[in-house]
């Protein structure tokens, strides 16, 4: 959409970049004719301030829309989410051509309706799938997010190109409509609990609710705010997911910047090589989630050690692989394979963190994801202000290196953390008229021991 050398030929750099050699000379040649295409001149501060809104839109909506799934219904939640961030997609061509700050304010909206969604996410989970499926199935749910991120980066660049679709617009409408036919498929096929579904067989029914820690179809009862922020278990099971937010952000966001900056690849190069980790990501989270289904069905392994081993698997593979990024240094290919399967082990966290939300607390699974997503989020925006910190004066192989080990880091820390202060196993505040009750009969016992041991007494 932007014509960054119009930008570029009213704005000068301090920036010096002592990068990798150059492999090939068609390289520059590419990148300078592609950075030609676009039609607007926004400066790299209102580029900027259109990429922030939607993130900003997408961060103060996650807890709220945690609170709504759970009083509203999760249904009506992502329903209107979606509509509301495809109703976006489709104005942000006209938007755009209007001006920047119209633009701004239709990424904010945009960001706003997608935040409702992840939540409520959480919320159909707890309510449809069976504790002992529960890895699996979040891992083929929560996988559409790598699947539409690398249809989106394939598909995009297709669309942007082809004079018949009309260019870039074509993005824009072709996905705002495809939102608009899923909200209308979420309202013919999905329903709120299994107990809701008119077409559902008995033995399926009794399956899920069977294999389910509490009945959930009944009103939820007040959310124990002070218990959940009180909870060392939920700030580990945050810190986790800061840290795989983390690495999707690097992946992402950032990691381009490194290949085009330091390893010199073109753009089709550079789209390729961050979106095919994707592919590889979902297969990675899928053979996670058929093992942790296979392993906790037979009770070899219970599903505490199951999340947090996985999680701790997706941290080192991670780790490791940066370890070895950093090693090859300018090699391009083996830089590029190892950098591939580091983010492909980023599939485990769907068998690990992101599913543990739901394990802690059932009942409470909106809110819980609603708080875990939002703190974790800011690390989307932490991370490329840092980035754009750390390499603003100068970009060096080894400005980068520190990048990396930064990220190892985090990232490491949090798998450990995760694995000492982490639970799946259901909090007790899950169900605050359990606890209750289970405390007054502990207290009614405590009184009857009492009253007989008086009774010895007294007979004595």
């Amino acid at each position: 959409m932007v014509n960054n050398s119009a930008v570029n030929s009213h704005k000068s750099s301090n920036v010096t970049v002592d990068s990798c050699p150059v492999n090939s000379s068609i390289t520059e040649e590419n990148n300078a004719a592609l950075e030609a295409i676009g039609e607007f001149d926004w400066s790299p501060s209102v580029q900027g301030n259109i990429l922030g809104a939607g993130f900003l839109g997408y961060v103060v909506t996650q807890m709220l829309g945690g609170l709504w799934a759970e009083k509203y219904g999760a249904k009506i939640t992502i329903i209107g989410g979606l509509f509301l961030s495809s109703l976006a997609h489709i104005l942000s061509p006209l938007a755009a051509w209007t001006s920047g700050n119209l633009m701004i304010a239709m990424q904010l909206i945009r960001g706003i309706g997608q935040g409702l969604i992840p939540a409520a996410h959480c919320v159909v989970a707890a309510n449809w799938f069976p504790k002992n499926e529960r890895a699996i199935l979040n891992a083929l749910s929560m996988s559409g997010y790598c699947l539409g991120a690398l249809v989106g980066s394939i598909s995009s660049g297709f669309m942007c190109l082809s004079p018949l679709l009309g260019g870039w617009p074509s993005v824009y409408y072709v996905y705002g409509g495809s939102g608009l036919l899923l909200c209308l498929s979420f309202q013919i096929f999905l329903y709120e609990t299994p107990k809701c579904h008119p077409y559902i067989k008995d033995s399926e029914l009794n399956y899920i609710l069977q294999n389910q820690e509490n009945e959930l179809s009944h009103k939820r009862p007040p959310t124990p705010w002070k218990k959940i922020l009180t909870s060392v278990p939920l700030y580990a099971v945050t810190y986790a997911i800061s840290a795989a937010f983390w690495v999707g952000s690097h992946f992402l966001s950032v990691h381009s910047i490194f290949l085009g900056t330091i390893l010199h690849f073109s753009l089709e190069e550079n789209g390729f090589f961050t979106s095919f980790p994707l592919a590889i990501q979902m297969v990675f989270s899928y053979t996670g989630g058929w093992i942790s289904k296979w392993l906790e069905t037979r009770n070899y392994v219970g599903t505490d050690k199951l999340r947090k081993g996985f999680n701790l698997l997706f941290c080192i593979g991670y780790s490791l692989g940066l370890i070895g990024v950093i090693y090859v240094g300018c090699d391009r290919m083996w830089s590029n394979i190892i950098a591939i399967i580091a983010m492909g082990f980023a599939g485990f966290v769907y068998c690990g963190c992101m599913t543990t939300v739901i394990d802690m607390s059932p009942t409470f699974a909106g809110t819980v994801m609603g708080l875990s997503s939002t703190i974790a989020s800011l690390a989307s925006f932490i991370f490329p202000v840092l980035v754009g910190f750390m390499t603003n004066e100068k970009q060096t192989i080894e400005q980068w290196n520190n990048i990396f080990w930064i990220c190892i880091g985090i990232t490491m820390s949090s798998g450990i953390i995760f694995c000492v202060f982490g639970s799946a196993e259901v909090q007790p505040w899950n169900d605050p008229s359990t606890e209750t009750k289970h405390k007054t009969e502990s207290k009614d016992t405590l009184e009857l021991d009492s009253e007989y041991q008086m009774d010895i007494v007294t007979h004595m």
